[in-house]
């Protein structure tokens, strides 16, 4: 695990007697406070679709107001000029997370199962909260496996689409919405659509696509987070941002919704409330435009892909980093040490294998000196 200064900073009054519980509360009691204001909204006769927009300001104030208050130390500012790309795409990804599933998929989901005589299946006669809950574990299930087929296919089309998210080398709220619609909408369809065509209850859906919404939130916060054990049940930033290391060892952490399919798959990562990685994704270039709104939408194709992900296609689209901007990130800096020793345990194999009897090429391949068995 990297393990920088930078990332042994202090924040929130650390160590005070007010620290500790509200690096541990504050993002939960969020999450609930917008979930209470959701169900009071609706039960009020506010329709779902207007109680999950209403609700969400609650949440993006709240957030907004703890990034300030108590930010996380050692996590990289964002870069300048990359919050309205962001900003753009929180409005995209807000309109077909939230929007689309009771506007279309859901519709769409139903209608085709009828038309190829698929029976609504789903036990509608439990209680409405029995509902809520079975509609989050089949949708957390369905983008479990979404989710990790996107990161161990390789260059896939999936990896391609979703490399979008993981291409910002900043986290917090506003980065977290930086996915690609196609992305969104794949999560959208092999969730809900499921939903539709099984009949479960609409509001059940509803509440559903706005837990998911409202989680998806609180993950992806720069917010001074130590949740603890309540990891083990929903995925707070804390521990959501091991997902988005660039170290090949912290590859887990796929659940959207909940982390019970992490541990049951046996890809749960243990949360770092202080020390992480570098955050970002390994296959982009480093010189990755962050803040090209229009960019990044087109990066998952042709020759945008071959621009994300290597420095020197940057001049087939006009698109040239100039030395006197660069400045080495921690990613450069951890690949640099990682290699320093590398060459440092080389360097020793040798030289022992200079004072014993092996040949250079058992040296090189390190084959144990025969003769002095």
């Amino acid at each position: 695990m990297w393990v920088g200064g930078r990332h042994e900073g202090r924040s929130f009054k650390e160590g005070g007697v007010y620290a500790r519980p509200a690096r541990r509360l504050a993002t939960p009691a969020l999450l609930t406070a917008s979930l209470l204001a959701w169900i009071t909204l609706w039960t009020a006769g506010l329709p779902a679709l207007l109680s999950s927009l209403a609700a969400s300001i609650v949440m993006v104030a709240g957030l907004l107001l703890l990034e300030r208050a108590m930010p996380r130390p050692g996590l990289d500012p964002r870069p300048s000029g990359t919050l309205l790309s962001d900003v753009a795409f929180t409005a995209t990804t807000t309109v077909v997370a939230v929007v689309a599933p009771s506007l279309a998929v859901v519709p769409l989901a139903r209608a085709a199962a009828a038309a190829v005589g698929v029976a609504p299946v789903w036990p509608t006669h439990l209680p409405f909260w029995v509902n809520t809950v079975a509609g989050i574990l089949v949708v957390d299930l369905t983008s479990y496996w979404w989710h990790r087929l996107q990161h161990t296919t390789g260059g896939s089309w999936m990896w391609r689409i979703h490399s979008v998210h993981h291409s910002p080398r900043h986290f917090d709220f506003w980065m977290g919405a930086r996915v690609h619609p196609l992305d969104t909408l794949g999560f959208t369809v092999v969730g809900y659509g499921l939903l539709g065509a099984l009949g479960t209850p609409t509001a059940a859906i509803e509440i559903t696509a706005f837990f998911a919404s409202m989680v998806g939130a609180v993950h992806h916060t720069r917010v001074d987070s130590d949740c603890g054990w309540l990891n083990r049940i929903l995925p707070f930033a804390d521990h959501h941002v091991v997902h988005h290391s660039i170290l090949p060892r912290d590859a887990g952490n796929y659940g959207n919704l909940t982390t019970v399919f992490d541990q049951l798959f046996a890809t749960y990562r243990p949360p770092t409330p202080r020390r992480c990685a570098p955050v970002g994704a390994w296959s982009l270039a480093e010189d990755y435009p962050q803040g090209a709104y229009t960019f990044q939408m087109l990066s998952p194709f042709g020759r945008f892909w071959r621009r994300a992900t290597s420095p020197s296609a940057a001049d087939d689209l006009e698109i040239r980093p100039t030395l006197s901007s660069w400045r080495p990130d921690r990613r450069s800096v951890l690949l640099f040490e990682n290699t320093l020793t590398s060459l440092g345990a080389r360097a020793q194999r040798s030289a022992a294998c200079n004072r014993s009897s092996v040949s250079d090429y058992d040296c090189e391949h390190g084959h144990e000196d025969k003769t002095s068995r």
